[in-house]
Parts: structure tokens; sequence; C-alpha cells
């Protein structure tokens, strides 16, 4: 049986700091939750989207990354949009255990990587629990705030 290009697609983390610096988000997210104690949730969100013909290369960053999850996009109120494809991680422990280990031993090298450093803090606090704190979601807001500035 012959390979596919997704069989077969290798690349190099600095092929992915590139990539990640031209196409890639990161980003804190709060907002208000109806159910929670302190009636918000923060999360953070690490994010690739493509079009879908070029899924195979986010299918490679996510294989060498570690985690995340690929999701089909269409954009139906645009038709002349074609389909795209997300890579999305979401999870705390990815985030803390694969996503800030490969940024940090290959350093972003655009402007994105003032927003990863604020994401980067914000990991850290969010898994030491201080976004269950007034201060936390303080400090976290103030991070939020900076991104993407």
């Amino acid at each position: 049986m012959p390979k596919t290009k997704e069989q077969t697609l290798h690349i190099s983390p600095d092929y992915i700091v590139g990539f990640v610096d031209g196409e890639g988000c990161f980003c804190i997210s709060i907002a208000k939750h109806k159910t929670l104690r302190r009636k918000s949730e923060v999360r953070l969100l690490f994010e690739i989207e493509v079009k879908e013909d070029d899924r195979a290369v986010l299918q490679a960053i996510q294989k060498t990354l570690g985690c995340g999850n690929l999701y089909r996009l269409e954009y139906q109120r645009y038709a002349q949009w074609k389909p795209h494809v997300k890579l999305k991680v979401s999870n705390i422990k990815d985030i803390v255990e694969h996503i800030i280990p490969f940024f940090d031993k290959h350093p972003l090298q655009a402007k994105k990587r003032k927003d990863y450093l604020l994401f980067r803090k914000a990991a850290f606090l969010i898994a030491d629990k201080q976004h269950l704190t007034d201060n936390g979601c303080k400090k976290i807001q103030r991070l939020k705030e900076s991104i993407n500035v």
C-alpha cells in the first residue's frame, strides 16, 4: 500500500516555530460562567488554523507537540471560503507539559513571542490554581489585556 502524505510528512522544530509565528494564536480567555463560584471561567487556548488542504501540516505539528485536537471548520456564511482545519490545545496539563516546553526549547522569533510569554505566565498561574483567587484573576486579566497589543 502506498504511503499517504500524512504518513510521510516530517517537519523540524524550526519549521513549527516559523509556522506558529505566522499562523498560530496564544489566547487567554475569561468568560462569564453562571455556575462557577467566581462567576467567570479562565481558559487558555493555543490554536493554529489553516485551509483544509494543509491538514497534513497540522497533523505533523500535532504529532510533534504530542497533544491537541484537530477540528474541521466550515464557514457557511462566507460562500467563497473553503473549509479550514484547526489544531487546538486547551487542556492546561497539555499546555504546561507539551506546549510550554516546546516553545521554551524552540523560541518564537517574531512578535508572537511576546504573546507566548504572557500566555506562559498565565498558564503557570492557572496550574498553581491562582485563577481561583481574586488576586490571581486580576493578574491573569492584566496578562490578557496585554496579549495581541
